[in-house]
């Protein structure tokens, strides 16, 4: 039962939900926008916490191989460590020295939960040549900005202003390109972003779509596998019988 749920693709993306709200939990006490010491945080920090203490045991558990889960999700080892606790436990608290150490370890921690965050981003990447997309979008963009801050004598903050709104065919209308070289910028933008924003939503919607697929055909994969295991005793239990007939 909980082997399915742990499996499951809802299971996933609530995991990276949680991720996520840590991550701005962590980011905010960073930025003195939240007691550390306040109940709120305490109680967000334990709740996330020991969430992600049941995500990393539970996959543990049933890793067929534990040496090996353990060694490639060092990471997340790293992000269930109660470093507060350990301190308090060993009284280095409130030794001055320890205070950047303990501001390195937060920056850790803040590693360790984003890399549920940075590996669905790495997947989504790797959809269909979508980096290469942006890749090509960001590069259309700077090249723009340079050219029309030269041509228009814009200063490249407005002329990166100008090509995102008029690559993203939003046209607010404040910055208008005057000489023939600006227009002819601003139509090859446009074309790309309508060219390729159509294909970025595609390859997002088909990433959705596969990792749907694929969580439903390893939920389906283990089922089997149950279903093997129950086959095999059954077998056993038979063998047994017949022997003790034969007997």
């Amino acid at each position: 039962m909980l082997k399915n749920i742990i499996n499951d693709s809802r299971y996933e993306t609530g995991m990276i939900v949680m991720a996520l709200l840590y991550v701005l939990l962590i980011v905010s006490e960073m930025l003195a926008l939240i007691s550390a010491q306040s109940i709120f945080y305490r109680t967000c920090d334990a709740l996330l916490w020991g969430i992600f203490v049941f995500d990393y045991s539970s996959h543990l558990y049933y890793s067929d191989n534990k040496g090996r889960y353990i060694r490639n999700n060092i990471l997340e080892l790293i992000a269930i460590v109660p470093f507060v606790q350990v301190a308090a436990f060993f009284r280095i608290g409130r030794i001055a020295r320890f205070a950047k150490l303990f501001g390195i370890l937060k920056v850790t921690r803040l590693i360790a939960v984003s890399s549920k965050l940075w590996e669905m981003l790495h997947k989504l990447m790797n959809t269909n040549g979508l980096s290469k997309i942006l890749v090509l979008n960001f590069g259309a963009v700077m090249v723009a900005s340079g050219l029309l801050t030269l041509v228009e004598k814009q200063s490249f903050l407005n002329s990166l202003w100008w090509s995102i709104v008029t690559m993203t065919t939003v046209g607010y209308g404040d910055i208008v390109p005057r000489t023939a070289i600006a227009k002819l910028i601003a139509i090859v933008l446009m074309l790309i972003g309508i060219l390729t924003f159509g294909m970025v939503t595609a390859i997002i919607t088909r990433f959705f779509v596969d990792s749907e697929r694929d969580a439903k055909i390893d939920g389906l994969t283990v089922k089997i596998e149950e279903q093997y295991l129950m086959l095999q005793r059954l077998e056993e239990k038979i063998d047994a019988l017949s022997r003790e007939k034969e007997r």
